[in-house]
């Protein structure tokens, strides 16, 4: 190690007079405890959780969001740390009767990023028949609550409230015209531009749809073709596996909808123990997003089946401007659904 005065002029980081962080070469520590009430409350604030004919349920603001909540950033390292308690509000009808109650997520935490939290209900319109009824299809539809919790743990590890200003930064300076150019172009280059304008100008090539992406997942499992395929063919199984309201219509053109109407689809093609095909989208994005699921069924050894997932067309952000739909999809695969199958029939290996 170099003695003090003797270091090399070369490295980044330099003793500084003034105090300057190069390059955020030491930790900088940022409370982001107000940007998480404020996103939480936006993201919580207001879902339909359900809207059936019997009940209607939705939340209906965040009471209170406390706890903490950090973001250290060194040499452009960003590493989330928090501890968050989530209070909401919700309300509704049952059976033509007016619920409301509370919502509670007890513990979010960056140690179970992975992980979805808790999530408590209680009622506050007494104990009446309505009111368990409505408890209980909260219970089945807390997938909403927890998608917009996984859209905060997301935007976290993203940075939070620091992203945007790490893409203003990049932005490039527009350049200053140059004060000895002429204020008016030369004659000829005059007449060679308006030549130009007057050419007909060729047709423009229509533009690839941008954004999309894919998911390709491989899952094995300890059973057979037949047991698999009718996980997502029988109504029974989705509805087992996915502890809410499901529909499923297994033919060409028939509905396929489960998490009570989270997810929505439509089999474009079936091919009995060995492959189906769907058209899928979530009900939070854009009503023109349209993706294209593919699984396919595969018995390497007997008692053994892999299935080969690829998801196509996935849109970059939702219809409220969340920029996490690749990822909230591939969880959603892997541990609402695959994982699912897997603990509630005993198909894990």
């Amino acid at each position: 190690m170099a003695k003090a005065g003797e270091g090399d002029a070369r490295w980044i980081v330099e003793n500084r007079a003034d105090g300057t962080n190069v390059h955020n070469w030491h930790w900088v520590e940022k409370n982001i405890l107000d940007w998480s009430r404020q996103r939480l409350t936006e993201l919580l604030g207001d879902l339909q959780l359900i809207n059936s004919n019997a009940v209607s349920l939705r939340t209906t603001g965040v009471e209170t969001v406390t706890g903490e909540a950090f973001i250290n950033n060194r040499k452009n390292k960003l590493i989330p740390a928090y501890e968050l308690k989530v209070k909401g509000t919700w309300t509704g009808t049952a059976n033509e009767s007016a619920v409301s109650g509370h919502f509670e997520l007890p513990y979010i935490a960056d140690e179970n990023a992975d992980e979805d939290p808790e999530v408590t209900f209680t009622s506050t319109s007494g104990e009446s028949k309505e009111s368990t009824v409505a408890k209980q299809e909260l219970v089945k539809h807390k997938e909403v609550i927890l998608a917009a919790v996984r859209s905060y743990v997301q935007e976290v590890k993203a940075g939070g409230p620091l992203k945007q200003g790490s893409a203003d930064s990049q932005a490039a300076p527009q350049q200053k015209p140059s004060a000895t150019a002429p204020k008016d172009p030369p004659k000829a280059a005059a007449a060679a531009t308006a030549a130009q304008a007057q050419q007909p100008r060729p047709k423009q090539q229509p533009k690839a749809k941008a954004g999309l992406q894919t998911i390709t997942l491989t899952e094995r499992f300890y059973a057979r073709p037949r047991d698999l395929y009718q996980c997502f063919t029988d109504v029974g199984r989705v509805q087992a596996f996915t502890q809410s309201p499901a529909k499923v219509e297994p033919r060409q053109g028939g509905a396929f909808e489960i998490f009570g109407g989270t997810v929505i689809g439509t089999f474009t093609e079936l091919q009995e123990f060995n492959r189906i095909a769907l058209d899928w989208r979530f009900k939070n994005w854009e009503d023109s997003a349209v993706s294209k699921v593919v699984l396919e069924f595969q018995e390497p050894a007997e008692g053994t089946t892999v299935i080969n997932l690829k998801h196509t067309g996935i849109p970059e952000s939702d219809r409220f401007g969340n920029r996490d739909v690749l990822d909230n999809t591939r969880i959603g695969w892997q541990q609402q659904i695959f994982h699912k199958i897997r603990a509630v029939f005993g198909f894990g290996l």
